[in-house]
């Protein structure tokens, strides 16, 4: 398996992990994929961009910016999808005003 990167809530709760650039819950159901540093859902829907603070990740989105289109959802490449050992919740973190979790649990 390639490495994952571990994607957190600005609450601190562990969210779920990217691997080859497709994202999954805590639980290895599908999420969504990335383009850059974008996610988009399964379902093709805009959830945010994918950010770095004190080096854990989170997708956020600006709910105050205009949205991209959705594009054409993208099937699970990879069926079913080996958990990695998840990581322990990490701090929470205070987002910009207008900013929110792209995805919530």
């Amino acid at each position: 398996m390639n490495k994952e990167l571990f994607i957190f809530l600005s609450n601190g709760n562990y969210l779920g992990f990217i691997n080859n650039g497709y994202l999954y819950s805590r639980d290895g159901q599908y999420l969504g994929w990335l383009e850059g540093d974008f996610v988009w859902d399964s379902s093709g829907r805009f959830r945010g961009a994918l950010i770095d603070v004190n080096n854990n990740k989170y997708v956020v989105i600006n709910t105050l910016a205009v949205q991209p289109l959705p594009r054409v959802p993208r099937a699970n490449p990879m069926g079913q999808t080996v958990l990695p050992p998840p990581p322990p919740n990490v701090s929470p973190i205070a987002l910009p005003v207008g900013f929110k979790d792209g995805y919530t649990l």
